[in-house]
């Protein structure tokens, strides 16, 4: 995902990266080894993933919240993820509003989430959305999609999308 981000904004020099639904905070530990002066925050809404995630990574600030209740102010992060956590939060569309709200003007939002077909998430009672389906859900928060692209065996749809029409 941080190769992703940085291939496709090459003169990307952001000075605060949110992880959204960063578990134990590894895609942050990856993303300080990539933008060494970066400002990161991870953000989980389950205690022990964010306890366990201080103790990997003291330098980086963790808290706990939910996707739809971002504890940050409007405009204020550079770039957000969120690695293979989407289909579990409670609302979706929500989540993905709350990131656009805390993504300054020119925001970048690199979304990774298992993507299935409709009938294969129905069938398994899954949150887990087809690809137009996290499309839609991007264009509907006020961000404008760039690439999408598949990866672990095509079972995962990474979706980098823009605050603005950079």
């Amino acid at each position: 995902m941080v190769e992703t981000v940085a291939t496709e904004f090459p003169r990307l020099d952001p000075k605060l990266v949110l992880d959204v639904g960063c578990g134990t905070g590894r895609l942050l530990r990856r993303v300080a080894r990539f933008w060494p002066e970066v400002q990161l925050v991870g953000v989980d809404p389950a205690g022990g993933m964010i306890e366990s995630a201080r103790k990997l990574a003291p330098g980086i600030m963790f808290y706990q919240a939910p996707a739809e209740s971002l504890p940050f102010t409007d405009g204020t992060v550079d770039v957000a993820f969120s690695a293979v956590s989407l289909h579990h939060w409670e609302n979706a569309a929500g989540g993905v509003r709350e990131v656009q709200r805390v993504l300054g003007d020119a925001g970048i939002f690199c979304l990774a989430d298992i993507s299935i077909p409709r009938w294969l998430a129905t069938l398994f009672r899954s949150k887990a959305r087809n690809g137009s389906a996290m499309r839609d859900l991007l264009i509907q928060a006020g961000l404008k999609p760039r690439v999408h692209s598949r990866t672990s065996a095509g079972i995962v749809l990474v979706s980098l999308a823009t605050k603005t029409s950079n």
